[in-house]
């Protein structure tokens, strides 16, 4: 569980980390609000697009892959956020604020090549293999606007978690909190200066087994590291089609044709898988 530390923004790019941490204050003002995000994390990465009035999909299905988190990709001037519902929910989560950088970069003009070419999110790029440099800054992103500064500092003093001492089972506590997997809370506590490089760096050294032990047995964040295989959710492709459906606005053939459309749809999802 080391790398992830060394490869962070915060480790390699300090100065630019401190931009995108600027960056996601504004979008956090603008588009979050004042709670804790967790799962509303979908309903902000829609209500973002309509602001910018982009067209987009947010499809989410089990791809039975864990390697697979999440991919985003323009076609026909509509964005598509595919995200797998097979992971814990904790990692969709991170998976779509992850993507909504992308999504941020493309909308802002800031770097719109990512995503027109196809933005792919797996494991290694989460841990410690993000090879281009967007995807590194969307980890920070995605990690700053689930976590932010200021609510992790009054959840900390509400707990009375002291950074340096802080615990497996404190860290089960924030991911309970915050909806993030492990690593994204560590990183997160070392970013905000709440514990040393040397902390973080023993706190990822656990061994994952024994976090999993711990959340089976505490309890804390198990909610959050459950899946969601039975979620297979095709944006607006079928809201339209039983709409149109409901309303007598096909014609039989059409009707068909559409749902055989959806069904090819579903194949080609579970060919991936």
């Amino acid at each position: 569980m080391g790398n992830i530390f060394e490869e962070s923004l915060f480790s390699k790019h300090p100065k630019q980390f401190e931009k995108i941490n600027t960056q996601a204050k504004a979008f956090i003002a603008n588009y979050c609000g004042s709670s804790i995000i967790r799962d509303s994390i979908f309903g902000i990465v829609s209500n973002y697009a309509r602001k910018r009035e982009l067209s987009l999909e947010i499809l989410r299905y089990p791809f039975k892959d864990d390697e697979l988190w999440a991919f985003s990709f323009v076609k026909k001037d509509t964005l598509f956020l595919c995200v797998n519902s097979d992971l814990a929910i904790c990692k969709q989560i991170f998976a779509a604020a992850h993507e909504l950088y992308h999504i941020h970069c493309y909308a802002e003009n800031i770097d719109p090549d990512t995503i027109t070419c196809g933005s792919l999110l797996d494991s290694k790029t989460v841990d410690d293999l993000a090879v281009s440099k967007e995807d590194i800054e969307a980890n920070a992103f995605a990690g700053l606007i689930l976590m932010p500064d200021s609510m992790l500092d009054e959840q900390l003093k509400l707990y009375g978690i002291v950074g340096e001492k802080i615990s497996v089972d404190e860290v089960l506590t924030l991911m309970d909190l915050f909806a993030l997997p492990y690593k994204a809370v560590v990183l997160r506590l070392a970013e905000n200066h709440d514990i040393t490089p040397d902390k973080a760096k023993e706190l990822l050294m656990v061994n994952a087994d024994y976090v999993s032990e711990r959340i089976m047995l505490t309890g804390k964040a198990l909610g959050w590291q459950q899946d969601s295989r039975g979620l297979s959710y095709f944006g607006s492709l079928l809201d339209d089609m039983e709409y149109n459906s409901e309303n007598d606005l096909l014609t039989d053939s059409r009707e068909e044709s559409d749902k055989m459309y959806l069904e090819r749809i579903r194949k080609d999802f579970r060919k991936e898988s």
